[in-house]
């Protein structure tokens, strides 16, 4: 009887431990594959968002010159010839919608210049010899606004404006930007968005395999890029066109989701 007892014992407790293995290498092997599935199964996507937007700033840097005699009394004359031809280059600006504080005029500069017997030499920059033949006089007009419209017009139509009325004015071309605010106000909108389709493509991706996009592991971001609309410009550094009013701004997020 005591035989048969200790065997039954015996035998109970060979069942319980053995049961105890398999949970815990049940365990183990489910911690195991967890750690396996962290670590391994991954996916890799780049979001992408993009938005046509449009310039709401824009530089235009634009210059009247004049040439005198080469004396006192004609560069005096030039002098007061060139003030007269900025105040009417600045009515026609602030006439044609450009604001008087986003104007900014740089001073007179005079260049004297000399016959030498290789021709024309400027002594602007400490040239010695020669006969003083005349003056050159530049003055360049900076233009900072937000009225991207009127100043592009104003830029289109300033230099033949000018040629009627005998005034020397040459002009840049404008560049056109997005005001920091607009930029970092579009930046918070399109990462969202770039994020959004990095997990679209990812679970487009894994339907194939019968997986699931777990949870995001890791992102970041990739370099702004500014380009004009249409345009096929790319940069590993990043882009910003400046030549365009009508722009197209791509941002790039390059995500890790983990797979169930």
């Amino acid at each position: 009887m005591n035989e048969t007892k200790e065997k039954q014992s015996f035998l109970a407790s060979s069942i319980v431990i053995g049961a105890s293995m398999i949970i815990v290498a049940l365990i183990v092997g489910y911690v195991i594959d967890y750690v396996k599935t962290y670590d391994n199964a991954v996916i890799t996507v780049t979001g992408v968002a993009t938005k046509q937007v449009k310039s709401d700033a824009v530089k235009w840097q634009s210059e009247l010159s004049a040439q005198t005699g080469p004396s006192a009394a004609d560069l005096q004359k030039g002098s007061l010839d060139m003030q007269n031809d900025l105040s009417a280059v600045l009515a026609y600006f602030t006439s044609n919608g450009v604001a008087t504080s986003d104007i900014t005029i740089d001073p007179l500069s005079i260049d004297p210049l000399y016959q030498t017997p290789n021709g024309i030499q400027s002594g602007k920059f400490g040239y010695i010899g020669g006969t003083l033949s005349n003056y050159a006089l530049t003055q360049d007009i900076h233009i900072e606004s937000g009225n991207v419209d009127d100043v592009t017009k104003l830029a289109q139509d300033a230099p033949q404006y000018f040629a009627g009325k005998g005034i020397v004015f040459s002009t840049n071309n404008p560049e056109y930007y997005l005001k920091t605010d607009t930029l970092d106000a579009l930046r918070s909108q399109m990462l969202g968005s770039a994020l959004a389709d990095a997990k679209s493509r990812a679970q487009v991706i894994t339907e194939g395999v019968g997986a699931r996009v777990g949870n995001l592991r890791s992102s970041s971001v990739g370099v702004t890029q500014i380009t004009p609309v249409n345009s096929t410009e790319a940069s590993d550094a990043g882009a910003y066109d400046t030549t365009s009013v009508e722009k197209l701004l791509t941002y790039l997020v390059h995500t890790t989701f983990t797979l169930k």
